[in-house]
């Protein structure tokens, strides 16, 4: 099978596509959970902005920088609430950053405290038990 050459901006535009198709599933995860996992969104949501470990918020990036790494993270905690360990967490949460940030994430060394610090967060808040 010979494969064609494709533009920049077609690149662009799958994976951008991809991008898109990843966050309606994910949404729809989310819709088909029986309680509102929001105040776990927005809990993980706040530490990531704090931690900010690509520097983004710092160099003026928009609010939402870390939302989709918060979505799925939120989805991570609502599939291992019963086994839910801020070793295996902060393992998902370097795992994520990698794939979303390559080589610009450096601060895996730090990510065993945020998902401690979000894990601490979510049950004194009563939302994890």
């Amino acid at each position: 099978m010979k494969f064609r050459a494709v533009s920049e901006q077609t690149k662009m535009n799958y994976m951008m596509w991809s991008i898109r198709k990843e966050i309606v599933k994910e949404n729809a995860y989310l819709n088909s959970l029986p309680y509102d996992p929001s105040p776990i969104m927005e809990i993980v949501k706040q530490h990531l902005d704090a931690w900010d470990p690509i520097g983004l918020l710092d160099m003026h990036g928009l609010e939402d920088e870390y939302e989709g790494e918060a979505r799925t993270l939120t989805i991570y905690i609502t599939k291992q609430v019963s086994d839910l360990d801020a070793h295996s967490f902060s393992q998902a949460i370097n795992q994520l950053f990698r794939t979303s940030f390559g080589e610009e994430y450096q601060h895996h060394d730090t990510s065993v405290e945020i998902a401690s610090a979000i894990l601490k967060s979510l049950r004194s808040n009563s939302i994890l038990a």
